[in-house]
């Protein structure tokens, strides 16, 4: 997916890295990061040739907008929605979906009623990452990114009914 103008081609996550480093150094409102993200998105899914690759810029965008909504601790109707953007969409690789459950469950003092389904998914996440092999330096990574999260959280997981 290479981009057709006149200065040097760059890929989707190239282009996608400088304009939200732009977006950060001008300190950019959340919605307006949203709309410019939104933007990227609908031009690279033109460029795109294959469903895999529309697939994949429709993640990253779902999740680069995620981690902006986390960041701006928005609400569930804004958050809820890119949560579910993703796990409709399907998790890229276990990296997303460890760090999509961690803001999850960072933010739920925001929204405690979703702690249960928060909570659930973390233990998913953990079980899915205690499978990789003990040599794989990115259990380790995972591990540490759940422990963080597990500890930080403000809403404990609420005891079965």
């Amino acid at each position: 997916m290479k981009t057709s103008s006149q200065q040097p081609s760059a890929t989707f996550s190239e282009e996608l890295d400088l304009r939200y480093l732009e977006l950060l150094k001008a300190k950019a409102p959340y919605e307006q990061c949203k709309r410019e993200l939104l933007q990227l998105e609908k031009r690279w899914l033109r460029k795109a040739n294959t469903s895999a690759q529309r697939l994949s810029v429709q993640r990253i965008i779902a999740s680069t907008i995620l981690t902006e909504a986390y960041g701006d601790r928005m609400p569930w109707k804004e958050f809820g929605r890119w949560l579910r953007r993703i796990q409709q969409l399907g998790f890229r690789d276990l990296g997303m979906r460890v760090h999509v459950t961690c803001l999850y469950v960072q933010l739920l003092h925001l929204f405690p009623r979703q702690a249960r389904e928060a909570w659930g998914m973390l233990e998913d996440a953990e079980r899915r990452v205690r499978r990789l092999r003990r040599e794989n330096p990115l259990r380790e990574e995972h591990m540490e990114a759940i422990a963080h999260a597990r500890k930080v959280a403000r809403v404990p997981l609420p005891p079965l009914r």
